[in-house]
C-alpha cells in the first residue's frame, strides 16, 4: 500500500467528520504537501475544525492558506486541544493540496490538513515520518509477543465485549466508501419517477449540511460519528458522537407515539427482541426531508424504517461488533422497499463533548472549491 494511501487511511479512521461530509475530490490525495507558515485565524468549530496561515513562499510572495480538516471530536481523539494551535503561532501543516491552486492567487491556497507539527518539533498525531522523534528499538517479552500477534484491524481484542449492546460504537467506513461520501447517491435504490425526477436535480453544492440541516434516518444511522449506546429497563437512549440534536430514544415497553409528537429527523422509535436476540427496531414520524434518503435523495413523511442490530464475532470474542440492517420504506420516492446494511465496531468507551455544527464553517470550504 504506498504512503499516502496509508496516510489517508490514517486521516479517515479518526475524522470522526461532523455533518458536512462533501467530497474530497478537490484535493491532490496522492501529494502531501509542508506548509510552513504562522497561523492567523482558527476556527474551532463543527463540522470541521478550520486553520488560516500566512505563508511566505520561495519567492517571497506572501500567501493565504486556508486548511480545512478534522472535526473537534476526530482532533480530541488524536491529542489535540482547543490550544494545540493558536493565532500566532508557527507551525508546519502536513496536507493535501487543493487541485486548483495553481490557478488562483497567492490568497486563496487551500489544502486538506492531517498532521501538525508545532514550533517545538512535535508531531500531532505523531505518526512515524522525517519530522518525528525515532522511537528506540524495544523487545517484547513471550506474553506481549502473544497479545501483538492477536491484534488486528478492527482492535477487539483491546475491548471488552458487549452483553446488551451498551458501549461506544464505530461504523467501520471502507476508504472506496470514504472516496464517494458527497458525491450523489450510494446505493442502487428503487426509484419510483417522483425519486428519478427529485435525484436528477442533485447538485453537491446544494448539500443541506452546508447549512446545518439535519439529514434524517437512514442516512444519520451509516455516518461516520461514533454513537454511545446507553440500556436503560425501558429503553435504549442513543449519544450521537458530537451532534446533540441526533439524540435517539428507542422505547421497548411498547407505547405508542404520544399525541402531542412532533415529526423530527430522528423520527419515533419502538423496539424488541427477536427469538435470536437481534434488536428489532420500528421507526416513524418522520418529516418531509430534503436528502432523507440518500445524498441528493429526499424523503417524504410517509417515510418507514424497519432496523435489526445483532451483536457478533463469534463464541469467544462475543459481542463487539454490530451489524445493521435497515429497510427503508417511502412510498413517494422509492418504487418498493429497500435494505442497506452496515456494520459497527465496539472501542474504548468514551464521553462525548457537545460540539454542534456550526453554518459558516460548514459552508467554508465551498469558497475553494
Amino acid at each position: 500500500m504506498s504512503k499516502p494511501t496509508l496516510l489517508l487511511l490514517f486521516f479517515f479512521m479518526f475524522a470522526t467528520v461532523v455533518q458536512a461530509h462533501h467530497s474530497r475530490t478537490a484535493f491532490d490525495l496522492n501529494n502531501e504537501i509542508s506548509v510552513q507558515g504562522t497561523v492567523i485565524k482558527v476556527r474551532w468549530r463543527n463540522p470541521h475544525v478550520r486553520y488560516v496561515l500566512e505563508v511566505i513562499n520561495k519567492e517571497g510572495i506572501t500567501e493565504t492558506w486556508a486548511f480545512d480538516g478534522h472535526s473537534i471530536t476526530g482532533l480530541q481523539q488524536m491529542g489535540w486541544s482547543k490550544d494545540t494551535v493558536k493565532v500566532g503561532d508557527e507551525i508546519t501543516l502536513k496536507a493535501f493540496p487543493n487541485n486548483k491552486n495553481s490557478s488562483r492567487g497567492p490568497d486563496m491556497q487551500s489544502g486538506l490538513y492531517s498532521r501538525v507539527i508545532l514550533s517545538n518539533g512535535t508531531m500531532v498525531p505523531p505518526l512515524e515520518g522525517a519530522e518525528a522523534p525515532k522511537a528506540e528499538p524495544q523487545s517484547l517479552t513471550e506474553e506481549e509477543g502473544k497479545t501483538k500477534e492477536k491484534k488486528n484491524v478492527f482492535g477487539e481484542y483491546d475491548v471488552p465485549s458487549s452483553k446488551d449492546f451498551s458501549g461506544t460504537w464505530e461504523y467501520y467506513l471502507t476508504l472506496d466508501e470514504v472516496l464517494i461520501l458527497g458525491k450523489g447517491i450510494t446505493h442502487p435504490w428503487p426509484l419510483s419517477d417522483e425519486g428519478k425526477r427529485n435525484y436528477a436535480k442533485y447538485d453537491a453544492s446544494d448539500d443541506p449540511a452546508f447549512s446545518c440541516k439535519e439529514y434524517g434516518s437512514p442516512q444519520i444511522i451509516f455516518d461516520l460519528y461514533g454513537r454511545n449506546w446507553t440500556r436503560f429497563d425501558n429503553r435504549f437512549e442513543i449519544q450521537t458522537e458530537g451532534k446533540d440534536t441526533e439524540h435517539r430514544t428507542i422505547w421497548l415497553d411498547g407505547r405508542t407515539k404520544p399525541k402531542d409528537y412532533t415529526p423530527n429527523p430522528v423520527g419515533f422509535s419502538t423496539g424488541k427482541f427477536d427469538e435470536y436476540g437481534t434488536l428489532v427496531v420500528t421507526t416513524s414520524g418522520f418529516p418531509a426531508t430534503r436528502w432523507g434518503i440518500d445524498y441528493g435523495l429526499d424523503s417524504s413523511n410517509q417515510k418507514r424504517l424497519t432496523e435489526r442490530y445483532t451483536l457478533t464475532n463469534g463464541r469467544k470474542l462475543g459481542g463487539t461488533r454490530m451489524f445493521v440492517e435497515v429497510l427503508v420504506e417511502d412510498p413517494v420516492y422509492l418504487e418498493k422497499p429497500f435494505s442497506i446494511h452496515g456494520v459497527f465496531n465496539l472501542t474504548e468507551k468514551r464521553e462525548f463533548p457537545a460540539a454542534n455544527c456550526d453554518p459558516e464553517t460548514a459552508s467554508a470550504h465551498l469558497e475553494y472549491e
